[in-house]
């Protein structure tokens, strides 16, 4: 007979010692600043971080810059046709997860309190096209992030994830655009949530600019309504300096202005953060097959001596050797 499985994450893992996760860390190419935000936000009480890369639209033959030192995720440009060898050529250009050095950060607060350090990469694409959809399930570059998160523009790439989505871990917006014409289509949204897609409500640039952040702030209410009061929604600041991360409890506070209850505020960067996480752990797992077939089906290529042989050697194996006599006395 054939049996498969998949390990379940390590005890080691989220399962043990996670409080709150910063999901959004943006690295722009300087190491010494994205140092700086993740020390920023081990001190406010964050044992988990995600370092984020944002490459913006592949579509923009732009992934060599990699959005290395924009605000903005990069403009759209006119799109190109879509041949095989393009889409090669631009995956190629996504950069290699990038990480912290642990040792060059002061973990004594969070070991006193008994959690543990963590930290994830993770690649954000705007996806509007089917084919690049394709090019990204499969691109060894993508694989090498923990979490994959991507920006739609329209309803039928929602659609398309709702049915083919396993490889994606958050949908994102941008926040601040006046219409986003897939955000009210709650049945699509709570189909991804129900398959583990989360969303995320990015805050950095409403913080930073005043006149936005209205407007973030509606497109905000109507997620957590469309989400049925935030199923699935984690919250991240976005940061690309200190000053735009907020901590654990002041983000809970803050996403009442996004209209979820007070008694939800933690989840968005705990409880829903979390089944992020353990998404892009469990995509990490191995999995293997094992047949199991007696030795009188061993193919005939195979004589009897070196079935003889194959035997001896089994029976070395201790395990096999007790169970043999357990068979032979029944």
């Amino acid at each position: 007979m054939s049996t498969s499985s998949a390990a379940c994450p390590s005890k080691n893992g989220l399962e043990n010692k996670f409080q709150f996760a910063e999901m959004n860390l943006r690295h722009t190419g300087n190491a010494e600043r994205t140092l700086a935000l993740v020390k920023r936000a081990v001190r406010m009480g964050y044992d988990s971080v995600v370092i984020n890369i944002d490459v913006g639209d592949l579509m923009s033959n732009r992934c060599e810059e990699v959005h290395m030192d924009d605000d903005e995720p990069p403009k759209k440009k006119k799109k190109k046709p879509a041949g095989k060898g393009r889409f090669k050529q631009q995956a190629d250009g996504i950069p290699e997860p990038f990480f912290i050095d642990p040792s060059k950060l002061d973990l004594s607060a969070l070991e006193k309190a008994g959690k543990r350090f963590r930290q994830y990469s993770r690649l954000t694409v705007s996806l509007q096209d089917q084919a690049l959809f394709h090019m990204l399930t499969h691109h060894e570059a993508v694989r090498k992030y923990d979490i994959l998160a991507v920006r739609i523009d329209d309803e039928q790439i929602l659609s398309t994830l709702t049915r083919k989505g396993d490889f994606v871990d958050l949908i994102v917006y941008d926040p601040t655009l006046t219409k986003i014409p897939w955000l009210t289509k709650g049945k699509l949204i709570m189909s991804c949530v129900e398959n583990g897609i989360g969303f995320e409500i990015s805050f950095a640039g409403a913080l930073r600019d005043s006149s936005l952040r209205r407007q973030a702030f509606q497109n905000g209410r109507i997620l957590m309504n469309m989400t049925r009061g935030g199923r699935g929604v984690i919250m991240g600041s976005g940061a690309e300096d200190v000053i735009s991360i907020r901590a654990p409890y002041d983000v809970a506070n803050m996403s009442l202005l996004f209209g979820a209850k007070p008694s939800d505020g933690r989840k968005f960067v705990a409880e829903n953060a979390r089944q992020i996480l353990l998404r892009a752990e469990s995509k990490k797992t191995v999995r293997g097959a094992i047949h199991v077939a007696t030795m009188d089906n061993v193919p005939d290529a195979l004589n009897d001596a070196a079935k003889g042989t194959a035997l001896d050697r089994l029976k070395e194996v201790p395990e096999f050797a007790a169970q043999l006599k357990i068979n032979e006395c029944k």
